[in-house]
């Protein structure tokens, strides 16, 4: 009897191969990790990657090309894009991962002609055809198990524009530096507009443009110049965040209501009532108005203010006043000063959102924290108690 015969156990696998996942220890001794993604459900995720040595490759071409590849491979994947941001070096994504995908055999061949050749799908087709039900279920089964899945996206996303980039440079090699981040976003309305509001000023942090409007290469702005893809994301974006309201005007409206009546129930049930009947927006001016208010409140410049120190004056940011008019009228009240700078939270972390929230995630990769590791939120400079981040696993 073999060494590997003892290490079988009664299912006839051997050890190693019924291990639930590859090793993610703490410490020295694991140099890459497991990555942190939620196991239940579908979930919202900042991703990002850089170019090798962070070398300025992307001039129009190569950032056109890199979208057109990123919404042919979310359409096929089932990923709905909520923003983006491709900068000279490197480009970050805000998805919406849903939690599985079942589709018929019609709409199969459909995610397959909008990534393969016709010649490529035809021929797919007849063999498909002239198999056996079981054959054909592990055929459908082989492509549907590409989608709803983010490793699977980002790897065919990478990988076909290193292809087109090198073909089109006479070029050979790796293109990307390491593996992308990932960062969980909490599916509240804060976390998710703060976020997305970090990713689309991006360039107007960076000095590249006076308005993020005018970047195309990033959500709002393709959005802005008419892309109907653009426009669904943040749509579905700012129809999320309808229901927020800001603490502050949150307080004070729970004090009018509590004035009027000493029930504590009636006046939970009145503030509930208040928040179903808040209206989504009705066309895509709404839509805008609503994302803008929240891009000048979040990019505003501080070059003028002397409680902050030199390196954040020198950010760039919007003039508020432009739209000044816009708050007053809406009746929007800032949140918090978050996005001055540049977070690591949102690119290095691991996800972002309220503390239940994120100690439920850690909860599911306990392994990769350590047995000391207790608590999972950390807090967050500049934003208070209303969210918190799960740190980085180094």
């Amino acid at each position: 009897m073999s060494s590997d015969d003892h290490a079988k156990p009664s299912g006839g696998k051997r050890y190693w191969e019924c291990m639930p996942t590859v090793w993610a220890g703490v410490g020295e001794k694991r140099k890459r990790g497991l990555r942190i993604l939620p196991k239940k459900g579908g979930y919202f995720v900042h991703v990002t990657s850089r170019t090798v040595g962070q070398v300025f490759l992307f001039g129009e071409l190569e950032k056109r090309v890199f979208v057109q590849m990123m919404r042919k491979w979310a359409d096929f994947s089932g990923l709905s894009v909520i923003t983006h941001c491709l900068m000279d070096n490197h480009f970050h994504i805000m998805l919406w991962v849903p939690a599985t995908m079942t589709l018929d055999h019609a709409e199969v061949l459909s995610r397959l002609e909008g990534i393969w050749p016709e010649e490529k799908v035809q021929a797919w087709e007849r063999f498909y055809q002239q198999q056996k039900p079981e054959t054909q279920e592990a055929m459908a089964s082989a492509v549907m198990d590409r989608m709803a899945n983010l490793s699977e996206f980002m790897r065919v996303l990478k990988q076909s524009f290193t292809c087109w980039y090198n073909r089109s440079r006479e070029r050979k090699g790796g293109l990307w530096d390491m593996r992308y981040r990932s960062v969980v976003v909490e599916d509240s309305p804060l976390a998710l507009m703060s976020v997305a509001a970090y990713i689309d000023l991006n360039p107007l942090r960076a000095g590249m443009v006076e308005d993020p409007k005018d970047y195309r290469f990033c959500g709002y702005g393709e959005a802005m110049k008419g892309n109907v893809d653009a426009r669904k994301g943040l749509n579905a974006l700012v129809r999320l965040a309808r229901g927020h309201q800001p603490y502050v005007a949150f307080k004070v409206r729970r004090k009018v209501l509590s004035e009027k009546s000493e029930d504590w129930r009636v006046v939970g049930e009145q503030l509930k009532q208040e928040q179903m009947q808040r209206e989504a927006p009705k066309n895509w001016q709404e839509v805008q108005a609503a994302y803008r208010i929240w891009l000048v409140n979040k990019g505003g410049s501080k070059a003028e203010l002397r409680c902050v120190n030199a390196k954040l004056r020198r950010r760039k940011g919007l003039d508020p006043v432009q739209v000044l008019a816009e708050y007053e009228r809406r009746g929007v009240l800032p949140v918090g000063d978050v996005l001055q700078q540049r977070m690591r939270t949102f690119t290095q972390g691991v996800a972002v959102g309220s503390p239940g929230f994120l100690e439920k995630l850690m909860g599911e990769y306990q392994s990769c924290f350590g047995a000391k590791r207790k608590i999972a939120s950390r807090p967050v400079k500049g934003i208070g108690g209303l969210w918190k981040s799960l740190r980085q696993v180094e």
